[in-house]
């Protein structure tokens, strides 16, 4: 009995040293994997797509949350100039709300903005490629503590990190469409991008927002005879806008779940379990979303989740 109970106990150490070594090196893998990226390329095909557009690359940049591979961000550069995008589009979180939130829980309206790795990114790649880019909940967390609530009456002429963040920017020739749209051309015909503010999609949602608002307008006014697309951080978009006429909706936001169990994303960033749109192509009702998991983390390690680039070719319909 008591060699028996020798047995038990060593056999119960080294199960246990399995177990701690197992996990040191699942740990580790997932490390190593989360400071490197995959490039996603996806087809998606429409009927209704202007035949100048076939074959229009369009780069996704998401939720990069101020992550640098390489010094610079020189391997996401060369990859980006590799792949010859024709016009790159940011669907939000291009830094993390923390990084400007000082030891006393306030936030610096005095920090470096230029230090930023995604400043320093899109100011890089604003030199060669045309760039959309419409914000995530962490740039708007920012523009509403220094900006106020009210998205109609923020003020871009208050110095402030958040603002010089978005003129320097702009000045760079980056359009920014939070409740707005712009047209891109291509040989005499047109597209159109929108772009929608993360908590002012969630007032509409919750009916805090009526559809006769003027704060409607720039949705309530799509025109369904151009082909349209939004960019949407948070994915739930195309669902709730599904009758705006939107072909295409681009989304990041949700992480690819964070932790992929069985090709199924585990959490969204509030923490719900299996959110319903979380990487890749949906159909919802005549809309397709896009979700991509993005490029960088949180405050949970991705788990076989690999950051990514995304590549979307648009296609015609039988070409």
């Amino acid at each position: 009995m008591r060699n028996f109970k020798k047995h038990i106990g060593l056999f119960s150490i080294i199960i246990l040293v399995f177990i701690v070594a197992y996990t040191a090196y699942f740990i580790n893998k997932n490390n190593i994997a989360n400071q490197s990226f995959i490039v996603n390329k996806q087809d998606i095909s429409f009927s209704n797509l202007p035949s100048n557009f076939n074959d229009y690359k369009i780069l996704e940049i998401a939720d990069l949350h101020s992550m640098k591979f390489g010094e610079n961000n020189e391997k996401l550069i060369s990859e980006i100039d590799k792949l010859s995008p024709d016009i790159i589009f940011v669907t939000g979180d291009m830094f993390s709300s923390s990084q400007l939130k000082k030891d006393d829980g306030t936030y610096n309206r005095d920090y470096n903005e230029e230090s930023l790795p995604g400043f320093q990114l899109l100011k890089n790649l604003s030199q060669k490629y045309e760039i959309i880019y419409s914000t995530g909940n962490h740039e708007e967390g920012i523009d509403k503590i220094f900006n106020g609530e009210d998205w109609s009456l923020r003020d871009r002429n208050i110095d402030n990190a958040y603002n010089r963040y978005i003129n320097k920017l702009t000045d760079l020739g980056i359009k920014f469409v939070d409740n707005n749209y712009t047209t891109i051309s291509k040989n005499g015909q047109s597209i159109n991008v929108y772009g929608i503010y993360y908590y002012f999609l969630d007032k509409y949602a919750s009916g805090q927002i009526s559809d006769d608002s003027p704060d409607l307008y720039f949705l309530n006014n799509v025109d369904d005879t151009k082909f349209n697309i939004l960019l949407s951080h948070n994915p739930t978009g195309a669902q709730i806008l599904q009758d705006k006429n939107f072909d295409l909706v681009l989304s990041g936001h949700v992480h690819g779940g964070i932790i992929r169990l069985f090709n199924k994303g585990l959490l969204d960033p509030a923490r719900k379990l299996f959110p319903k749109y979380d990487k890749g192509l949906y159909q919802i009702g005549n809309t397709k979303l896009f979700v991509s998991v993005g490029l960088g983390n949180t405050k949970f390690m991705r788990i076989n989740n690999t950051p990514e680039l995304n590549l979307i070719t648009l296609k015609t319909e039988n070409t």
